[in-house]
């Protein structure tokens, strides 16, 4: 099977900005004090009011610690890389056969982009995502998987709902909450764990949400190990999971801090 290489790089000034801006101000779930915890530093930046001023604070926040800290950025990034080199080629085949398509020709490059934003979001447009540099490799290689995972996931579903409009990969829509519950419950299929030697994580916001009286995470991931007992594909499991959510949309939506 062909597979698409990861490409490490240093995460463009720009977009952390943004990024983080977006995380700081915009998060619904207020994810923003997850970096106010990483990055103490900024917590001035909440009593600017201007948009303007924010960003410059922020920019100059980023270029300082990028400068200050940039043979360490550096040497993470090469040591998460060279970690990763082992177990690529064997990941990114395995994941192809659990979630039962094959990687597009048309896609050669993956980009992990080492950030300073200790939490990792991916850009599903060109195959890209944010790796926070502090992760050891065991955390690393969690996020790369997860991250990775999407991009296949969202492939596969575009073969299974062709009709399926792209503003519904990311949140809020049920479609997002879906692929962020399936991209765990398959890094913790015995064929992907065996390589990420860990279990993989769920949101903590969506172990609030309940089911018939079972958490989220765990009422999708009976729902997966029950298909692999029948024998039924990653296709099933998917089509059952969407028609389960759908019936359940509003405790997805209603998610709070």
């Amino acid at each position: 099977m062909e597979t698409p290489r990861v490409k490490f790089i240093e995460i463009p000034i720009d977009l952390e900005i943004n990024m983080i801006y977006w995380f700081l101000f915009e998060h619904e779930w207020g994810w923003g004090r997850v970096i106010i915890k990483r990055h103490p530093a900024l917590k001035p930046i909440y009593k600017l009011k201007q948009e303007k001023e924010r960003i410059k604070f922020l920019k100059n926040y980023i270029l300082d610690f990028r400068k200050k800290h940039r043979k360490k950025i550096l040497f993470k990034m090469s040591k998460i890389q060279n970690g990763w080199s082992k177990i690529e080629k064997e990941f990114l085949i395995t994941l192809g056969q659990v979630i039962n398509t094959n990687w597009s020709e048309k896609r050669k490059e993956i980009k992990a982009m080492i950030s300073i934003n200790p939490i990792g979001p991916r850009f599903l447009d060109d195959w890209s995502f944010s790796l926070p540099f502090r992760y050891d490799d065991r955390g690393a290689k969690h996020v790369i998987m997860h991250e990775i995972c999407h991009f296949l996931y969202f492939k596969k579903w575009k073969e299974l709902f062709p009709n399926s409009k792209r503003r519904t990969y990311d949140a809020p829509y049920i479609e997002w909450h879906l692929s962020e519950l399936s991209a765990p419950i398959i890094l913790n299929d015995k064929r992907i764990k065996v390589l990420l030697k860990r279990k993989a994580t769920f949101y903590r916001e969506h172990q609030r949400v309940k089911i018939k009286g079972i958490s989220a995470p765990q009422y999708f991931s009976n729902l997966y190990a029950n298909c692999l007992k029948k024998n039924k594909n990653f296709d099933y499991f998917i089509k059952e999971a969407y028609k389960i959510i759908k019936k359940n949309k509003k405790l997805f939506l209603n998610i709070k801090k």
